[in-house]
């Protein structure tokens, strides 16, 4: 599970950051769409982008081809109920068709970053005791100066650490969900040759029947041109005759 990676990457860090990315396809776009959101509110997760878009897998003849949706999440899903999440995905209509882990420790670069606001804590503690034994305004301008700068840093570098403590409290899941027209019985095994070729046949007589119903499509829409073309051609025909006619005569 999500919570042994770690010690299976040699990451046995305090502070270690976790990344998901998953990839699903469904032929029930709407309902897995509706299952992801749900899975979301049964733990304490939020969605902090998403965008939807649509794509054809195939070319058309002119009319619009059959679109088919994709949505891209990325969801922060508190880190003690990750596994919790992705066994609510498990129950999802789709077929998922990958999955990576990623881990980093940060603990060093967090430790590190403790030490120097401390430091500069200490320096902001002596500055201020400074300014209440200044004499002249320019000691004060200084210590003001230094003073301001050093608070300024410290700022800086408690927001980092504000940072580091989101990432590894709430894990990044980058799950991106593609409606598909067909989805291949063999898409997450291994398949022997006889088995690709049975797949790639399916492929193909399904790419066929909407490469039909895409030229039922273009033919609807360039039925009113194509009766003017028969309408129209004939009588440009005939009305050069008729001229030519005149003119052999004249």
């Amino acid at each position: 599970m999500v919570t042994d990676v770690a010690v299976e990457n040699g990451l046995i860090g305090e502070k270690v950051i976790t990344t998901i990315n998953l990839d699903y396809e469904t032929l029930s776009f709407d309902a897995s769409h509706q299952h992801v959101m749900d899975s979301v509110k049964g733990v304490d997760a939020y969605i902090e982008y998403s965008n939807q878009s649509s794509y054809s897998p195939g070319g058309t003849l002119g009319g619009e081809a059959r679109q088919y949706r994709r949505i891209d999440f990325t969801i922060r899903v508190a880190s003690n109920q990750v596994n919790d999440f992705l066994e609510a995905l498990d129950g999802m209509d789709a077929v998922k068709t990958g999955e990576q882990i990623g881990s980093e420790d940060v603990t060093r670069t967090y430790r590190d970053t403790e030490t120097r606001i401390g430091v500069l804590n200490q320096k902001e503690k002596r500055l201020n005791e400074l300014m209440e034994q200044a004499e002249t305004i320019e000691q004060i301008l200084q210590i003001e100066d230094n003073l301001s700068q050093t608070i300024a840093e410290r700022e800086i570098l408690q927001s980092q650490l504000d940072d580091i403590d989101s990432l590894i409290d709430y894990t990044t899941v980058e799950l991106h969900l593609t409606e598909r027209q067909r989805i291949s019985n063999g898409r997450n095994e291994s398949l022997s040759f006889w088995g690709r070729a049975k797949e790639a046949i399916l492929d193909s007589l399904y790419s066929f029947y909407y490469w039909i119903q895409d030229a039922g499509i273009w033919l609807i829409y360039a039925l009113p041109y194509i009766v003017i073309i028969i309408i129209f051609v004939p009588l440009i025909r005939y009305g050069r005759r008729v001229i030519l006619k005149k003119k052999d005569k004249d």
